[in-house]
């Protein structure tokens, strides 16, 4: 199915995908690489070094950061200059300022599809940053402690799977009993 898996080393799937993207150009196979990472991935070399690369080359790959707003056990806000960590460094590679909610399906689905067509089309790579929470620790082994409780329930409301099944009810899909 094309998906390539994940990789122990932070942010060691970047440029991989630019390799992918690339291999996809020269076969002319209209295939575009979508390529998902956190927040904290912003960090390191290799975002910088593969969203440069995918830039200056127009590669047709499409960046989702994953925004849940804590780099494993620290809030990103702490080690960062800006208040978003992809969005905010975008036009540093000529690439424009893409914040959706990550929470929101629909509205997921509509930013990367239109990134996916304007790869396709040769437009090439989009860096999306996606707003969401995470509502657990960063592994099994993290109690998130360090998280305030009054932000997780509110975060928790805003369950991804359960404003999605709200929205299909509103749109008279039957709600399962």
């Amino acid at each position: 199915h094309g998906y390539y898996g994940s990789y122990a080393i932070v942010g060691a799937h970047l440029p991989i995908a630019c390799g992918l993207a690339w291999a996809a150009r020269i076969r002319r196979s209209g295939q575009v690489t979508v390529c998902f990472f956190g927040d904290g991935t912003t960090n390191i070399g290799a975002f910088h070094e593969a969203v440069n690369l995918a830039a200056v080359w127009r590669l047709p790959v499409a960046f989702v950061c994953e925004n849940n707003w804590y780099m494993e056990y620290t809030p990103i806000g702490d080690v960062i200059p800006v208040a978003l960590p992809a969005a905010d460094r975008a036009a540093a590679y000529g690439l424009d300022r893409i914040v959706v909610d990550g929470n929101d399906v629909s509205a997921v689905r509509q930013v990367v599809g239109d990134a996916v067509r304007a790869a396709r089309d040769g437009d090439g790579p989009s860096l999306i940053e996606a707003q969401t929470y995470r509502l657990k620790g960063h592994s099994a082994a993290d109690a998130a402690a360090y998280r305030p409780a009054e932000d997780v329930a509110r975060w928790r409301e805003r369950d991804p799977l359960l404003l999605a099944r709200a929205a299909l009810v509103a749109d008279g899909t039957a709600a399962e009993k």
